[in-house]
């Protein structure tokens, strides 16, 4: 038994032929932010094609992770921020019946890679862990006493990533001013680089993409906007780490998203920020990166379809 899990990205789109958590093979194709999840899905069906034509087999189901609310029972996107806003009224399980003779199951993005890491990779064996995606949005899930956190309306958990660190501070896709995602979000980087007094005179005022792989690179060559824009996101993020132990302590925080290709640099800034604020919170929990990269969707949508 196996199934198509597919990870809906802020710019790619990936799916993979998952077995018992593993992925057998994966597929990729990029995207243009702001396409509809009318249009994307149809880029999905090519990638299942081309990966029953490479490992030769089917699937009985299909899960999907998306930037967005998903319902409890997993059948339908409750709420959008800006990415795939026709998701509410499009029937992903109808359309996967129709094309491709299979039904799909819904999870959101930052649950499914924290089923995923909880599962297959950085918090396995525990029974209490929270996950931070870092990417271009943030996406926050809480795995609680054994169990994914829903609530009532599938947002427990999910929607850290606007928590407020700034008060009456940028304005974010949700419609919010002040949240983490607005401050220390890729999304937000180029037009917080841009406002800034120093842009002029730094050396990301050249640079084709303003992304934090830049920021980090120019920051270890002392760019003044660079170092400024590195130590305020990592001071965000180290308030959302707060934030979520606070909350909901758990025994791990992991850290994933493809914004962690700097967790060199990230991981020990937190851990000291940490260190100082909550010392003694911060002994009894571990701050760790993910392991499983940027397959931990994928792999947790195995679990999504056989809890």
């Amino acid at each position: 038994m196996s199934i198509f899990a597919v990870d809906f990205g802020g710019t790619r789109i990936k799916a993979g032929v998952i077995q018992d958590g593993k992925v057998l093979a994966q597929d990729v194709i990029a995207y243009k932010s702001g396409t509809s999840l009318a249009q994307s899905i149809q880029h999905v069906k090519k990638l299942c094609e081309r990966l029953i034509v490479s490992t030769k087999t089917s699937a009985d189901a299909m899960v999907c992770a998306l930037p967005c609310i998903v319902s409890p029972d997993r059948s339908k996107v409750t709420r959008t921020f800006g990415k795939y806003d026709d998701a509410p009224n499009f029937d992903l399980n109808a359309w996967t019946q129709a094309e491709m003779g299979i039904p799909c199951l819904l999870e959101n993005d930052a649950r499914a890679a924290a089923i995923g890491e909880w599962q297959y990779g950085a918090g396995k064996g525990v029974e209490n862990l929270a996950m931070i995606t870092l990417g271009t949005g943030i996406g926050t899930a809480v795995i609680c006493d054994g169990r994914p956190l829903f609530g009532k309306h599938g947002v427990a958990g999910n929607l850290c990533g606007h928590n407020t660190v700034h008060m009456n501070g940028r304005q974010c896709v949700c419609g919010l001013r002040g949240c983490v995602e607005a401050h220390a979000a890729t999304w937000a980087l180029p037009g917080i680089a841009r406002e800034s007094d120093l842009f002029s005179n730094s050396r990301l005022s050249s640079a084709d993409v303003i992304d934090y792989r830049i920021v980090f690179a120019e920051a270890a060559q002392h760019d003044q906007l660079a170092c400024e824009l590195r130590d305020n996101a990592i001071n965000c993020w180290t308030n959302l780490v707060m934030n979520l132990i606070y909350q909901y302590d758990p025994e791990c925080v992991v850290l994933g998203g493809g914004i962690m290709a700097g967790k060199d640099i990230i991981l020990p800034a937190i851990q000291l920020k940490l260190d100082i604020r909550i010392p003694e919170l911060h002994r009894k929990t571990k701050i760790l990166a993910a392991e499983l990269g940027d397959v931990a969707a994928l792999a947790g949508g195995w679990k999504v379809f056989k809890p």
